[in-house]
């Protein structure tokens, strides 16, 4: 199994664990009264910044993305008391997808008008500090994407990209298990042998706490 397929698969098995594990931490809870340490969300990107450039005389070059997603299922540790909140260390497997942007692309023949896209997944620690609802994260982690480009000319490349990926967020807590974020993440992705870029996507969701 391929990388890319490996850590989403992860995320299906943990989010489909998720239910039984907070039924085992208290049996004779009602569902939701005590939520336990695993979670899962997914967010909207309203906007994802690329780096890219638009190649020279190139038309309709939009060099953002208004089109992406992630998805991801976390644990959250003990928490630890600070300064009159609290700091929640967490781990999370994470995937992403981007829509298209329309740009410029570096080749070997220079720089190329194309449409690329990404797809992605990685794992991350998350640091949360939590004070009454809201709370402000922080997160960096490993992230595996693979992306593609189909160029106006004809012709495409699709290469992967192992990196650093790292982000902020902040969140508000609507009760016990729902919770609403502002988030930026920032992940590396290779469209081509010679176009390395890093995105940065800002995204809106939701995430539930099981």
């Amino acid at each position: 199994m391929s990388p890319q397929h490996i850590i989403p698969a992860a995320m299906l098995a943990l989010a489909a664990f998720a239910p039984f594990h907070a039924s085992a931490a208290d049996p004779n809870a009602s569902p939701g009264a005590n939520p336990g340490p695993v979670y899962a969300g997914a967010s909207y990107g309203f906007r994802t910044s690329t780096g890219l450039d638009c190649a020279p005389g190139q038309q309709n070059c939009d060099k953002n993305s208004k089109r992406s997603a992630k998805a991801y299922v976390g644990y959250s540790f003990d928490a630890l008391p600070f300064q009159g909140g609290v700091a929640v260390p967490e781990i999370e497997l994470v995937g992403y997808t981007s829509g298209s942007v329309t740009s410029g692309f570096d080749t070997a023949a220079g720089k190329v008008a194309g449409r690329g896209k990404f797809n992605g997944a990685g794992v991350q620690g998350v640091l949360a500090y939590h004070f009454d609802a809201f709370s402000v994260s922080g997160r960096a982690g490993v992230a595996y994407t693979k992306a593609n480009v189909d160029y106006a000319a004809g012709g495409s490349d699709k290469e992967n990209k192992a990196g650093l990926m790292y982000g902020l967020g902040t969140a508000y807590a609507l009760n016990k298990n729902w919770s609403l974020h502002l988030d930026w993440d920032r992940v590396p992705v290779k469209y081509s042998g010679s176009q390395k870029t890093k995105a940065d996507m800002f995204s809106l969701g939701a995430s539930y706490r099981f």
